[in-house]
This record gives C-alpha cells, structure tokens and sequence, in this order.
C-alpha cells in the first residue's frame, strides 16, 4: 500500500542477498581480494562469514561484532594491523554487493573508495578523495619495474573519458570474446588512472562487479576467490609498455580473467605466465626504476 495508490506495492530497504549461494560468493570475492595486497583476514571474520551464509547472523550483525572485535583490547590473540584492514574492508565489499546500488559515473569509484575504506587510518586511505601526486609501484612479474600511472591533475578529465566512451555500449544477454575484451580493456584503462593513494584494484574490482551486475549479468566467484594476485598482475600487464625490451600491453591476460568470470570458461590463471622475462634476463631494461632496483639480477 502507498499514499498515491493503496493496492501498489510499497518500497522496502534492500535486504540481505536471500540465497546463501549468493552470500556465499560475496564473502569468497571479498575475502579473496584481501589476497591482492598481500592481506589474509582473520579466523574470526572467517567464521562471521560462515554464519552469515549459513542464515544465522545478518550482514548487519556481522558488522557489529568485526567493529567490536577489532575495538576490543581484550582479543587474544590481538589481531594484526593487517587482519584488521582485511576484516573491515572484506565486511564493507560483501554490504556494497549485497546492496547492489550502482551508478555508471566517475564518482562511483570515489564512492565505493570512501566506503570501503571508511573504517582505516584517513590519513593514509584518504576514502574517497583523489591521490594529490604521482605514483610508482614496483612489480613481481616486471622485475621491480612499475606501470606510468594516470597524472593526478587529470583524473577527472581522464575518468569522464574512459566512461563517456563506454556508457551506452550494447553488451546484450551474452559476453563474447570480443565483449569480454571490450569489457576488460576498459576496466584496465580505469585502473591504469590509479584514482586513489591506495586500495585502487580493490575498488576497481567491486566497480567491476556492480558494473556486471548492473548490466544484469551473474558472475561466478572462483575468480576473484583464487586468483586476485592474477587479476592484478593481469591489470599490470594491460597497461605496460616497454620498446626497449619488446613488451607492448596485451588485453588477453586481463580477458581471460573475465572469461571465467563470465563465460564458464576454465583457462588456466597463473600469474608466472604474466613475468616479463627479458626484464629479468637484463635489468638495464627496466625503464621507469634504476636497474639497481631490480628484484633479481640486481647489477654489481
């Protein structure tokens, strides 16, 4: 019943996802993209999950006791820095999945930013706000090399873009090669921007996911689950680029990723196929770091 019409139906909140399948894949795509940043959330947070997926504690719940959890002086043993990053920000992906609230605009990724990095250190995460300077990170598989990221004074202009060139785009009821191509080149130039100071693949891989879901598509959960390392290093390799050593960007890697994701296909994801082998063979050719950086084969 409504005020206009008394036999429509009314508006309701959003509940949890119904189905503990559903449920199931959010925590195993939130726990499982700790693993990009090297983090692995705590047992506790683990047997949160368990609960949830089982029916007997609501995501609002599992909120409440992960909070007072990592409040709680009295843990033992007392979580690590890094259990509590990925217990917080595995809770915060699993309720924007959940919620399934979307919008395709360059502010959606400042706001799943924020969101996901409301409950850590502002000075470092700064959720949801801009990075102020450039960025290097260096690579596993590029030998200690890093990507060039996007300039920080042409976020905006660089996002607008990236998303004036995608909204619109007919994916229809099915992915391709060529969509799911399509698909992965875009989501690797809004991660080659690099937004944020940290917690971009996290961020870009929740937008990826409401994306798909928003364009009405159901996504499997192995592989964010089993290999977010690869989906990294996958982001990594669509977007660099080295003459010198005979290394151009490829798409395929990252395609591949999706094709899992969205195709039932099984290719198989191993980050070692992703290494950059000449820049190990001679680290003279790494080309955004000093060669004496190089992880292996460091020069005398």
């Amino acid at each position: 019943m409504t005020a206009d019409n008394p036999a429509d139906f009314p508006y309701r909140p959003v509940a949890d996802a119904q189905s503990s399948r559903v449920r199931k894949r959010y925590w195993a795509t939130a726990i499982g993209l700790q693993k990009v940043d090297g983090l692995e959330p705590s047992p506790y947070l683990r047997e949160l999950a368990s609960m949830n997926v089982a029916g007997e504690l609501s995501l609002s719940e599992t909120s409440a006791r992960i909070k007072t959890y990592h409040r709680s002086e009295a843990s033992a043993p007392h979580p690590s820095s890094g259990e509590r990053e990925a217990d917080l920000v595995s809770q915060r992906i699993v309720e924007m999945l959940a919620a399934r609230s979307f919008q395709f605009m360059p502010d959606m990724l400042a706001a799943i930013h924020a969101n996901l990095f409301q409950d850590l250190d502002s000075t470092v995460y700064r959720p949801g706000k801009y990075k102020r300077e450039a960025l290097m990170k260096q690579e596993e598989i590029l030998n200690g090399d890093s990507i060039v990221y996007g300039d920080p004074f042409l976020i905006d202009r660089a996002l607008d873009l990236l998303f004036e060139r995608e909204e619109g785009f007919d994916y229809g009821f099915s992915f391709d090669r060529d969509k799911t191509v399509r698909f992965s080149s875009f989501i690797a130039n809004v991660w080659q921007v690099h937004p944020f100071e940290e917690g971009n693949t996290r961020t870009v891989a929740v937008f990826a996911e409401l994306y798909l879901d928003h364009l009405g598509f159901d996504v499997a959960n192995g592989p964010f689950e089993d290999n977010a390392k690869y989906f990294r290093d996958a982001l990594v390799r669509a977007n660099y680029r080295n003459a010198k050593a005979g290394i151009k960007p490829t798409i395929d890697y990252l395609a591949s990723f999706f094709e899992n994701l969205l195709c039932n296909k099984d290719n198989v994801l191993r980050s070692s196929d992703l290494v950059c082998t000449p820049l190990f063979d001679d680290p003279s050719l790494l080309r955004n770091i000093d060669s004496a950086q190089a992880i292996n084969g460091r020069q005398a």
